[in-house]
């Protein structure tokens, strides 16, 4: 039994860090996906269509003198 206690004590001290490791790991992911974004040129058709969007619901046309304060 106490050797037992020992193996799980071994087990449970290497997961140590593995939270701090993943949220790394996701970070790292995203960034790289908006780096993807970045270069690709998509992100100006996803802020134009953002910005449609938004027109439709408050009324206004993108780029035109009421849409920006």
């Amino acid at each position: 039994m106490f050797i037992g206690m020992q193996t799980r004590a071994a087990l449970a001290k290497s997961d140590r860090g593995e939270g701090a490791v993943s949220y790394i790991a996701v970070i790292i992911l995203i960034a790289g996906i908006l780096a993807a974004i970045a270069v690709s040129g998509i992100g100006t058709k996803i802020q134009t269509g953002i910005e449609t969007a938004i027109g439709k619901v408050t009324s206004t046309q993108p780029g035109s003198a009421n849409s920006a304060s």
